[in-house]
């Protein structure tokens, strides 16, 4: 590369304009526009979109629907084994009136409380359970209204 000024030394540089001939100035581009729906939309400071406006809400609502779902859980585990208690429970009152002879029309227990109808009578059977696990029967004509 010759540093003489007749070659430039950067071969990306622009050569001068000939001897007598009008330079013309060189313009800046234009900014380029794309072509399509936002070619001609300025970029300004734009709303936040719906989701992002309203997350709070949204985590609050999937909140209250997460406790909502485990509190149903956990009322029908809860009912299911009062459910299983009382089933336990009407098969050994119905047990133990069939070791005395007895026949058991229908039995329904609520807690440590039943109604039975046996040979055609209806009769309160009270339920117990010892320290051992072991069952006690308290039965008596029916006295309710």
């Amino acid at each position: 590369m010759s540093t003489d000024g007749t070659t430039p030394t950067d071969p990306n540089a622009a050569a001068p304009p000939p001897a007598g001939a009008t330079s013309l100035e060189q313009e800046t581009p234009a900014p380029s526009v794309s072509e399509g729906t936002l070619g001609n939309v300025e970029e300004t400071d734009s709303e936040p979109g719906w989701i992002a406006r309203h997350t709070a809400t949204l985590i609050a609502l999937m909140v209250a629907v997460i406790v909502a779902a485990v509190a149903i859980a956990g009322v029908m585990l809860w009912k299911d084994r009062i459910d299983d208690r009382n089933s336990d429970t009407e098969a050994a009152v119905a047990q133990n009136v069939a070791t005395q002879g007895a026949q058991v029309e229908t039995v329904e227990c609520d807690g440590d409380t039943c109604a039975a109808v046996i040979n055609g009578q209806a009769y309160t059977v009270l339920v117990q359970e010892d320290a051992q696990g072991k069952r006690h029967f308290g039965v008596s004509a029916y006295a309710g209204g």
